[in-house]
């Protein structure tokens, strides 16, 4: 026994000894990894946080020790997991949860939510924490938490009122939310709390935003380069003169930049924006001379490659700039940089010409760069394009976004963004980045065209002419921003402008695009024989288009030849019997032949075809309507509807036949039901928030409808009319005349729902306080009617009756007028 007992007091006192060695190697492991930290030593530390979590895989200052150390070594994915490893093992260490946080700001809105849910904590046990007000404040702005998002900013700025980039970003968010002055009083104090280079970028960038305070704007940048370090001042020199060439102040450009030369001792990047501006300027001879004199003086660095790459690729030579890139690679082939643009390039050669296993490649190096390091924002770009070009816009926009949050100055990726913006129908915010990358890089052609685009598609012509006009001086040769320069000119009645402009084009080079554009001048002007042979030319090239066939229609009704029309449509509609805009077409000419049944039976197979084609829906509401047979259809769809209880486009056209006879309470419950059946039946949400809109009934759902419409039919003008609707009825009149200004530019001048659209618009005007649009605005509405009087006239037809909106818009005018 005696030996017995000997035997366990040895064991007992081994296994004291070994609990003590093994919290004392714990901690020397912990000691040890955070010196290897503190000395750059990231890879060790590695090593000794793994070892101490091999002894305690429950001891939170090692996972956070670890967290910090694949962070140093650019491995965010495994710092991620540790960092919500320490959050859950220790609560009270805040940095560990904002940390955590910060990853989760990246995600969706279940991510946000939890991401708020942290800052919250922090903020529970230290309100002082001003980065978990500012992380409270990025949360709920992801999660469009508008009011709540500024106050939280605005608490951290209280908490931090000298911190520069708490400042910035306030600012950025008003300017978001459009309330310009608020953001400027931020950046003019700014640049008070801290006169950096950075800080007269951002206030030079906001007052360039206005052409009369140009000079504002000047100053600024000169001040950027006065107080720029030697890092800086490259950067300085070429936003000065970016903005010199923005407003086309060539020489001043060009002085600038050799300016910045002599200062930095030919620094590469000025290199590039000079050559750059040589070949915009017409000598591309120079411009290559200088670029190529810059590779070769510095041969064994990678830089001058990759923006060699860069100018060649801006000046349309792919091919030329994937050489580059592979030479980059050649000086060193483990490069990220070199890789990336190795990536983008075969992306980009792959979509223009087709080539699948250019796409495969470049996607290879894409995800195997991401998977090394998650946060790379240059991954981030050229995955967007991936993206783009697969059709996954929503997935481009979230990549472009972390690309930004890591280089918000970064022009490239703010125009891929407006473009996946626009894909999305988000225009307005599409218009907001495509300004960014143009006041960043004033030459980016691309940018400029995109913009163009934008301001015309919402209703912004005069800006759409000028920014065209500009491209155009540089590029007489763009057939595209001359089409879209006539089509703004015609929108602002300017017929004789936009003829010449389209008639300047040679007879030899007018494609499809001209002769269309020409027809509907012709169109407007009464000259429908002349608009018909232009439609025809047009139609050689595209026989399917539509909207080119959808004019011809017109113009054949009133020339009274629709059986000329109806010969070619049923062709086409034959050749492709799966195509609804065909099929609609179709049934519409067959309805103005006098055949009601054939016509309405193809407007049917239309919306079978396509149950979000509302023209179809609105052209068989508007026979069953005008053949005094609305009771009778509404009997035969509701009996439909019981036999048919599951089928979406049914309940959706009983309703519009309801809402058309003013049964707007019955009319909702259809476009509930529909919704409820197919909630992708876009058509049936832009109806319902409409209905909810003018009832004035739950105008936060109204709201949420109309923006899931506007996304799902980005280019409906119906959708952004309603969107634009439902945000006046709201009392948001400033965002809501955007949306309304898209509307009037996307129907054709004469459409009939024009009226209505500009009686929003002139209302939302007047609640913004700009009377003066609203009655111009109404003017046009009332215009457009004269027209279509004097047409029926010439026409030997009788004179139209009133619309609907005739008299609101002219009891407007008379209220506008006292």
């Amino acid at each position: 026994m005696r030996w017995f007992r000997a035997v366990a007091v040895v064991i007992a006192l081994a296994g004291v000894l070994a609990c003590e060695s093994d919290e004392a190697r714990l901690a020397e492991h912990l000691e040890r990894g955070e010196a290897y930290l503190s000395e750059d030593k990231a890879s060790e530390a590695v090593i000794e946080y793994k070892n101490a979590l091999q002894l305690a895989p429950n001891e939170a200052a090692a996972h956070y020790g670890l967290a910090r150390a694949y962070m140093a070594i650019k491995q965010p994915r495994k710092a991620f997991w540790e960092y919500q490893e320490t959050a859950r093992l220790d609560p009270s260490n805040h940095d560990a949860r904002l940390a955590y946080a910060q990853f989760l700001l990246f995600g969706g809105d279940d991510e946000l939510t939890q991401a708020l849910e942290q800052a919250d904590a922090v903020i529970a046990a230290d309100e002082t924490r001003w980065e978990a007000h500012l992380m409270r404040g990025r949360s709920l702005e992801g999660l469009s938490r508008i009011d709540e998002a500024q106050a939280a900013y605005e608490k951290a700025s209280e908490l931090q009122p000298e911190r520069s980039e708490l400042i910035r970003l306030l600012a950025n968010f008003q300017v978001r939310q459009g309330r310009t002055e608020a953001a400027e009083a931020l950046y003019q104090n700014l640049v008070e709390v801290a006169p950096t280079t950075e800080s007269y970028f951002a206030l030079g960038g906001f007052l360039a935003q206005a052409r009369e305070r140009d000079e504002e704007a000047e100053a600024a940048y000169r001040n950027a380069i006065e107080v720029a370090e030697d890092a800086e001042r490259s950067a300085a020199y070429r936003r000065l003169g970016s903005f010199y060439y923005s407003r086309e102040r060539f020489d001043e450009a060009e002085a600038i930049l050799r300016e910045g030369l002599e200062a930095t001792g030919d620094d590469i990047e000025l290199i590039y924006s000079l050559a750059r501006y040589y070949h915009s300027r017409g000598a591309p001879e120079k411009a290559d001379a200088m670029m190529e004199e810059a590779t070769r003086a510095r041969p064994d660095e990678v830089r001058p490659y990759l923006i060699l790459s860069a100018y060649r690729g801006r000046a349309g030579d792919l091919e030329g700039a994937l050489e580059a890139a592979e030479a980059a690679l050649s000086v060193d082939g483990n490069d990220e940089s070199a890789r990336l643009r190795k990536a983008e390039l075969l992306v980009d050669l792959g979509i223009r010409r087709g080539e699948s296993e250019r796409l495969a490649e470049g996607r290879a190096i894409v995800q195997a760069i991401l998977a090394s390091s998650p946060d790379s924002p240059e991954g981030h770009f050229v995955g967007a394009k991936l993206d783009l070009a697969e059709g996954r816009p929503d997935d481009a926009t979230v990549a472009l976004r972390k690309a930004l949050d890591v280089r918000p100055d970064w022009p490239q990726a703010h125009f891929l963004l407006a473009s996946a913006l626009v894909l999305e129908g988000d225009r307005q915010q599409a218009r907001a980045e495509a300004l960014r990358s143009v006041e960043l890089d004033a030459d980016f052609v691309e940018a400029r065209r995109l913009l163009t685009r934008i301001h015309a598609e919402l209703g912004e012509h005069d800006l759409a002419v000028e920014e065209a006009r500009r491209i155009l001086r540089q590029n007489p040769d763009d057939r595209a921003m001359r089409i879209v320069m006539a089509q703004s000119l015609v929108h602002l009645g300017k017929l004789d402008q936009a003829r010449a402009e389209l008639e300047s084009v040679p007879l030899e080079d007018r494609a499809s695009e001209v002769h269309f554009a020409l027809a509907r001048i012709d169109m407007m002007q009464g000259r429908n024989e002349f608009a018909r042979a232009k439609l025809l030319a047009a139609l050689e090239e595209r026989p399917e288009h539509p909207e080119i066939l959808e004019s011809l229609l017109r113009v054949e009704a009133s020339l009274g030849q629709i059986d000329r029309f109806l010969q070619r449509i049923a062709e086409a509609a034959e050749s492709r019997p799966d195509k609804a805009s065909l099929v609609r077409l179709h049934g519409l000419a067959l309805l103005l032949a006098k055949q009601g049944r054939e016509g309405e039976a193809k407007l049917r197979r239309a919306i079978e075809l396509d149950p979000n084609d509302l023209a179809a829906y609105q052209a068989l509401a508007q026979l069953l309507m005008s053949t005094r047979r609305v009771e009778e259809s509404i009997q035969t769809y509701q009996r439909a509807v019981e036999s048919r209880p599951d089928s979406a486009p049914l309940r959706f056209t009983l309703g519009t036949l309801l809402e058309g006879s003013g049964r707007a309470e019955e009319a909702i419950e259809q476009y509930e039901a529909a919704i409820a059946v197919d909630p992708r039946l876009a058509v049936a949400k832009n109806n319902l928030a409409y209905l909810l809109a003018e009832g004035g009934n739950d105008l936060d759902r109204a709201l949420d409808l109309a923006q899931e419409a506007k996304r799902e039919l980005p280019d409906n003008p119906n959708s952004a009319d309603t969107l634009g609707w439902v945000l006046y009825k709201k009392g948001i009149p400033e965002a809501a005349v955007g949306y309304l200004r898209e509307a009037e530019a996307g129907f054709p001048p004469d459409h009939r729902d024009l009226g209505v659209v500009r009686y929003h618009l002139a209302l939302a005007y007047e609640a913004q306080g700009e009377p003066s649009q609203a009655r111009e605005t109404l003017e046009r509405a009332l215009q457009q009617l004269e027209k279509a009087r004097a047409a029926a006239a010439e026409a030997g037809n009788p004179e139209p009756a009133d619309p609907p909106w005739v008299a609101d818009v002219r009891n407007l005018l008379n209220r506008l007028g006292e």
